[in-house]
């Protein structure tokens, strides 16, 4: 089979055919201009944090579960609901800090915050701050 043969074989032979291909295409052109997108959104996100923010790690000194809420279920019995603070200790521009920090989270079970206590304890954490306001402390602990 010739190479001239085999080309004509492989092109659509109508304007049907030609149709598809360029649908195709397009989508495939849609596909990686999004992937693009979403990459460079990612980036620039990721150095405004870089130069908006400021970290450092921190050993978990203590936690300590505070009851925020009271909830009524159906059958009558309440439960506590607890935000769980940990007291971070961390070095931040060759100063020493010790700050209490209440962890972002929904509000948890006294079961739970005991759990976190015993699991969070001596461990180490990410505590984050914009450097415009350095006193609005996050604690980020796995």
């Amino acid at each position: 089979m010739s190479d001239r043969s085999s080309w004509s074989k492989l092109r659509p032979g109508s304007c049907d055919g030609w149709h598809s291909i360029r649908v195709v295409s397009g989508y495939i052109a849609l596909a990686a201009v999004f992937v693009a997108v979403a990459f460079f959104i990612k980036h620039r996100h990721h150095h405004e944090i870089q130069q908006r923010w400021k970290c450092a790690t921190a050993i978990v000194e203590e936690v300590r579960p505070e009851v925020i809420e009271t909830v009524s279920n159906a059958k009558g019995s309440r439960t506590a609901l607890y935000e769980v603070s940990i007291l971070a200790k961390y070095v931040s521009d060759g100063v020493e800090h010790e700050r209490w920090i209440t962890v972002e989270q929904p509000p948890v079970s006294l079961a739970e915050a005991e759990l976190q206590t015993f699991r969070w304890k001596g461990q180490h954490c990410v505590v984050r701050w914009k450097a415009a306001a350095p006193e609005d402390l996050i604690a980020e602990v796995d």
